[in-house]
């Protein structure tokens, strides 16, 4: 087996234990928390995550494909590889000041920011984690493994601290707490890996670079700004029309379809790189390997699809921990609807990586921000007339345009390429 097949198996392998561990905490944890907490206090976890997961986009600012690209191409010059960590470092510093000093002046006007103020704060902890974990630098030069065992110390952690401290309703702070320290402090273990890997001086590096590399991630980071908007935005659109108790059955639903979902950015994170390299160097072969990849997601992603219709019931149930399926029934319904959006759901960010290759990202973002016009519309309207299950129908409808979207750009560059 040549070299580059043998690295890109063992970083599938590496990557997919990270998955599998990303998938699998949530499927036991949130159960119990949902026991635990209850539909309403799950509710309000899920909200504070929803605003947490905004920040962490912001501070992380597009680097998993902008500062992964950067390693790989200069993963020989020692001096580029410094200014790029260094460069992704400052950054990141400055971002992350800016929800800080946001959520300050939101807990004096929103009183939602002002009632759940600690949580909040508490909450930045994994933000700060994700902030000092490089797996940028590991991904680009390809070295999964690290990203495995960080990632493993971090669900181990969080999983220890929620059995042992979360016991009732009143303990959503605690749940909170677990996930943000055991985030912190994977990020700080691989913030040690990476000083001794490259040996790494705390030095700026100089502003023109600085500011040429945030120019080139801020493209990438308004798409991906805008991609989470059908899921966290339209939880407080849900919030708005509804109430807490639609907005955690609509939750647990959404957990288990994203569960589901992020299966696709196991192949996604592997082939990345490669896919990047090999564009350089064989746009043929890379259309080959683009057009084989996305068979596979059309076939697993059908088979998925058609197994959380059918077992809906059987999976709320268990993991709700709720066997009268009557009491239920509603978060049933919503993931049924659901099941249709997972047969689109890998191809939205699958497409967009390869639009991010072809250095077209004004073009990812314009897409992306027409699906994002197009959900605030419909998100509202459907909430508001069908409450979760119109919200669910949204989902569907979103996730679909946004694949659509996604694959027709590609392939009109396909086509321009074949015609020249």
């Amino acid at each position: 087996m040549a070299e580059h097949k043998k690295r890109i198996v063992k970083n599938f392998i590496s990557l997919s234990i990270v998955q599998g561990l990303s998938i699998l905490f949530p499927l036991i944890i949130f159960p119990y928390l949902l026991r635990v907490l209850g539909v309403e206090g799950f509710g309000v976890f899920t909200l504070i995550q929803a605003v947490i997961m905004y920040v962490d986009l912001l501070v992380t600012f597009g680097f998993g494909l902008t500062a992964t690209k950067a390693i790989a191409k200069n993963i020989s010059n020692e001096t580029n590889t410094h200014h790029i960590i260094s460069s992704v470092f400052f950054i990141k510093i400055i971002l992350l000041a800016i929800p800080t000093f946001l959520f300050l002046i939101g807990a004096i006007f929103i009183p939602f920011f002002r009632d759940n103020f600690s949580f909040i704060l508490i909450s930045e902890l994994y933000v700060i984690g994700n902030m000092l974990f490089p797996d940028w630098y590991f991904q680009g030069i390809q070295k999964m493994r690290t990203i495995t065992i960080v990632t493993f110390i971090s669900k181990c952690i969080s999983f220890i601290l929620i059995i042992s401290f979360v016991k009732n309703k009143t303990d959503i702070g605690y749940a909170i707490s677990a996930i943000a320290i055991g985030n912190f402090i994977a990020g700080l273990f691989g913030f040690i890996m990476l000083m001794r890997t490259v040996s790494l001086k705390i030095k700026r590096a100089p502003k023109r670079f600085i500011m040429a590399f945030f120019k080139e991630s801020g493209y990438v980071f308004s798409s991906l700004i805008l991609v989470p908007l059908y899921s966290t935005v339209n939880l407080f659109i849900l919030q708005f029309f509804t109430n807490p108790l639609m907005v955690g059955y609509y939750a647990i639903s959404e957990k288990i379809f994203n569960a589901i979902s992020m299966i696709t950015s196991v192949a996604n994170r592997t082939f990345y790189p490669y896919l990047s390299q090999l564009y350089r160097t064989s746009v043929m072969n890379f259309k080959i390997n683009v057009n084989k990849i996305s068979m596979l997601f059309l076939m697993a992603f059908s088979l998925f699809a058609v197994l959380q219709f059918g077992f809906a019931g059987f999976i709320v149930s268990v993991l709700s921990g709720n066997h009268d399926i009557k009491d239920i029934s509603y978060a049933v319904d919503i993931l049924k609807i659901m099941s249709i959006a997972v047969l689109f759901s890998p191809f939205g960010s699958y497409y967009f990586q390869l639009l991010i290759i072809q250095g077209r990202k004004k073009t990812a973002v314009k897409n992306i921000f027409s699906v994002v016009i197009i959900n605030l519309i419909s998100a509202s309207t459907l909430a508001y007339l069908y409450g979760g299950k119109g919200m669910a129908i949204n989902l569907c409808m979103i996730v679909f345009f946004i694949a659509l979207f996604n694959f027709i750009s590609y392939h009109k560059k396909v086509l321009v390429n074949k015609i020249l």
